[in-house]
């Protein structure tokens, strides 16, 4: 009998300890998305010179800082652009964020995996535009890269031109892409618009498909030696 009452003992801790872990491990990963996160991107915004009409070239200290606000607000690299968009586009405000400082961010923080590194071809960009258009030219989301690629994107072999973006950004949706065609088998057609249908996750269409390509967007994570403090 005692040992049936040490043994049930000991299950009901056990069961405790692997909920609490369980919990745990969820609110690390709770995906909160761009709307929960809008009002604290806007508020580190308004604590930088930004100034209506002009460019603002983003420092390293600022990058890693948005970075880090993009970690702590659980979500991906699509909706950090999406909230700084938000904030910056009525202002006629527009921002560069150079590739080098991203690539520096992924000493310390996952940028989404290689699904969306892929996308955002961060391996050879050289910086990506957004915001108010000030310039002829301009669209709303420009990214410019080292030199034209090939990445899978799972929907197909994406082909970048040097220079490829979205004309169009609005909350949730990246729209009018341009610079990017999909080869799928013998079909070979533009991206069309990327669709955050919900927080940390992602809709990819192109104009040959009728039916999107529907994924996870990984949220921007501190890797856990940085978390440690151990480079």
């Amino acid at each position: 009998m005692a040992r049936y009452a040490k043994g049930t003992f000991l299950l009901f801790f056990g069961l405790l300890a692997f909920f609490a872990a369980s919990a745990s491990f969820a609110a690390v990963d709770e995906r909160l998305g761009a709307d929960h996160a809008e009002p604290g991107v806007a508020r580190f915004l308004a604590g930088l010179p930004l100034k209506p009409g002009t460019l603002h070239e983003c420092t390293e200290s600022e990058t890693l800082a948005l970075i880090e606000l993009a970690s702590n607000e659980h979500i991906n690299v699509f909706e950090l652009i999406d909230c700084v968009f938000r904030y910056v586009a009525p202002q006629s405000i527009r921002v560069r964020i150079y590739g080098d400082f991203l690539r520096l961010a992924e000493n310390d923080y996952d940028l989404g995996g290689e699904r969306v590194l892929a996308i955002l071809s961060i391996d050879s960009l050289r910086y990506l535009e957004f915001g108010a258009r000030l310039s002829e030219g301009q669209t709303d989301l420009d990214i410019f890269m080292s030199k034209p690629r090939e990445s899978f994107i799972e929907i197909g072999t994406a082909r970048y031109e040097a220079r490829f973006g979205f004309k169009k950004v609005s909350p949730l949706l990246f729209g009018e892409a341009y610079g990017v065609m999909v080869t799928k088998l013998f079909i070979k057609t533009p991206l069309k618009k990327l669709e955050l249908f919900s927080p940390g996750k992602g809709a990819i269409y192109v104009n040959a498909l009728s039916k999107p390509k529907r994924w996870n967007l990984n949220i921007i994570r501190k890797k856990p030696l940085a978390a440690d403090g151990v480079k």
